[in-house]
Formats: C-alpha cells, structure tokens, sequence
C-alpha cells in the first residue's frame, strides 16, 4: 500500500521549515520554496493569501507544535533530565545528518526581524508553549522555580544550537548534556 502525498500546503509548510531552518526566514525565497516542495505558485495564494508571512507564521506555529508534541511524549517519563537528554539527542542528530546546516526554525523565525512582528510573535508564542510543557515536566517532578528554569533550558539549547552551527562540532550540546541536568534535580 502506498503512502498519501501531502497536499500543497503541507510540502509547502515542511519544505518552508527546512529552508528555514538552513537560510532564515529572509533568505528563503518563494521561487526555491515552490521547486523543493513541488508546489504550484497559485499554491502559496491560495492556501497563504498573506504571502510568506502568513506561510512562514504557519511553518513556525507548525515547527513549534511539532517540538512541542515530542516534549509532550518525552515528558511522560516523569524524568526531566531524560526529557533533556532526548532533546538534546534529536538536535544532535539533525545537525550531524544536515551536515550543520540545519537550525532551530523557531529561532531562525525570532530572528526574522522588526519588520515582521507576526513571523516573531509566532515564534514567541512557540518558544511560550514549550517554555510552559517543560515548566510542567519540571513542577511534577518537585523542581523548584520551574518557570525560570525552563526558561533557562531553552535559552541554554538555543545557544548551545547557535554555537554547534558556527563551530561544525556537537561538543556544545554535549557540554549542555553534561551540565545542565545538574539543575533539573528538585532540591
């Protein structure tokens, strides 16, 4: 039995994920976007009549609903240092596959700049989102000032994504796997 093709929208969703995840959101242009995703330019109008933005709103709303499930089924461990260990395991991996070319598409999305306050505020509320699941992760396993601390892994993996890219070495992630569990015990 074959697989079901996404339509339209989904290629262009995924496909504006990944190049945004190796260029950013202004590098990425309409024309490659419409050739990796196999899509149809009426495509983009028709299911985005607010252009990029709209698609690339969508595309971080979907990245962060993504990242957020996984967290969601991670959590389910009751362990948050384990929750981290997997996080950092999936970024690993998709650094090492992409050859280090691919990034957090939420970052890359805050990044999109002043002149596109909803591409950010997707990206904010995104960062909220899983800012709150490892809260709650963090909180059922008796961790005090959960919130900031959550606030702090995700700053800590955001970083340690940036300083991977930039060096073409995992060994931030790895320093992050080392220490960071030191501050996800509860006392």
């Amino acid at each position: 039995m074959s697989a079901v093709r996404p339509g339209p929208r989904e290629r262009l969703i995924s496909t504006a994920i990944a190049m945004v995840q190796e260029r950013g959101v202004h590098a990425t242009g309409l024309s490659d976007l419409l050739r990796r995703s196999s899509a149809a330019r009426n495509s983009i109008y028709q299911h985005f009549p607010g252009g990029k933005q709209e698609l690339m709103v969508a595309a971080t709303e979907t990245a962060g609903a993504v990242v957020a499930a996984r967290v969601d089924r991670l959590a389910e461990t009751g362990d948050p240092a384990a929750v981290l260990r997997a996080m950092i395991a999936g970024w690993v991996a998709e650094l090492e596959d992409s050859d280090f070319r691919a990034g957090c598409p939420i970052a890359a999305a805050a990044l999109a700049g002043p002149d596109e306050p909803a591409i950010t505020a997707a990206a904010a509320d995104a960062f909220a989102g899983l800012r709150t699941r490892l809260d709650t992760t963090l909180r059922a396993a008796g961790q005090r000032d959960s919130a900031r601390t959550a606030s702090v892994v995700i700053s800590a993996i955001e970083g340690a994504l940036l300083q991977a890219r930039a060096a073409k070495s995992v060994q931030p992630l790895r320093d992050l796997e080392a220490i960071l569990p030191r501050l996800l015990s509860p006392a």
